[in-house]
């Protein structure tokens, strides 16, 4: 505010000293500059202590005195103002062609109501601009506030992980610990590498490819357990590898697919991961052997289909659908997301 006051004033002095110096001889350009610095920069002053102490009463006034206080302000400022800046032109001894011969009730007058006008009205563009900028500020306050919140929200739903393939995972580990000592290493290895990309704290954020990385530590663990009963196979486009997913929005499906699908009646369980793009367009589909079961109640804490639809929608609002269905004895679920432009926000 005060550097608006300042411009604004030192907008002033120059044009006044350009319209002086045009109509008066080039010699008097020194006392003209003077003339300016002296009562431009009272007038400086003197704004910007009108509008320190009007921005105080702002915090404690009442409303009616809000309107009023402004008017009176300037009044008694441009009083002062005028009488300051001609008593310190004829105390540095300006020629009388620019100083105004000292008169104290005329000056009040002059002072109160023609430049106590030109205090109201730079107030107001000072004022206005900085209501402007912190109006700007808070908006972008709010736009980070409402990123944190969203950021966090993903971060939550992201860390739900389901804790009965933890502790069947580690119970497998238990129980080839002395019959398999490699095997349960190996695994031990790929149940760390998994957590690992769940936990890893990215910012809930990464490429298709670290997702296809995590979900087929996922699927050896799940094969070192059910052995020839799990069938699983991965098709995907190169195109996709590095398109920016939430971290853990295609496991889910996969992990449901193969809670669901061993306990059908049809064994081994198949399972087909497959993801294409097209041009801005990515496709994910995971389907299983076997029927759709009913949606579980909260029997678990894992990620189910509501987990995934709120993870979609804050996500990509408006630029996905996602569907589950039934047919010919598979069971298919499928994402399709429309990418957001390179370089644009996602």
């Amino acid at each position: 505010m005060i550097a608006v006051i300042v411009a604004a004033y030192l907008l002033i002095a120059t044009s006044n000293g350009i319209d002086w110096v045009s109509r008066e001889p080039a010699g008097k350009a020194f006392y003209i500059a003077a003339w300016e610095l002296l009562y431009n920069g009272s007038a400086c002053l003197t704004n910007i202590a009108i509008c320190l102490i009007y921005a105080r009463l702002r915090e404690r006034a009442h409303p009616v005195w809000l309107i009023i206080s402004p008017f009176l302000l300037c009044f008694f400022g441009g009083a002062v103002w005028v009488l300051i800046a001609h008593f310190a032109i004829n105390l540095v001894g300006l020629p009388h062609w620019i100083a105004v011969p000292m008169n104290w009730v005329a000056l009040v007058f002059q002072g109160g109501l023609a430049s106590g006008t030109t205090l109201l009205l730079v107030s107001c563009v000072a004022f206005g601009i900085d209501y402007w900028r912190q109006a700007g500020l808070e908006r972008e306050n709010a736009r980070e506030a409402k990123a944190l919140a969203h950021q966090a929200q993903l971060r939550m739903l992201r860390y739900q992980l389901n804790p009965h393939f933890l502790f069947n995972a580690l119970n497998a580990i238990r129980g080839l610990v002395l019959e398999d000592p490699a095997k349960s290493r190996r695994m031990i290895t790929e149940l760390a590498d998994f957590l690992r990309y769940s936990l890893d704290g990215r910012g809930g954020e990464g490429t298709v490819a670290d997702e296809m990385e995590a979900i087929e530590n996922y699927l050896a663990i799940q094969r070192t357990r059910f052995e020839q009963q799990l069938d699983a196979q991965m098709q995907i486009d190169p195109a996709a590898l590095n398109v920016s997913l939430p971290s853990f929005l295609i496991h889910p499906l996969v992990e449901n697919a193969v809670k669901h699908g061993m306990k059908s009646d049809v064994l081994p369980l198949r399972l087909r991961v497959e993801i294409t793009r097209h041009e801005q367009t990515l496709s994910i589909r995971v389907s299983n052997t076997g029927r759709l079961n009913a949606p579980a109640s909260n029997e678990d804490t894992g990620i189910g289909l509501k987990n995934i639809r709120e993870r979609l929608a804050l996500a990509f609002p408006e630029r996905h659908s996602f569907r589950l269905d039934e047919k010919d004895g598979w069971v298919t679920a499928e994402i399709e997301l429309q990418l957001a432009p390179a370089g644009t926000p996602a």
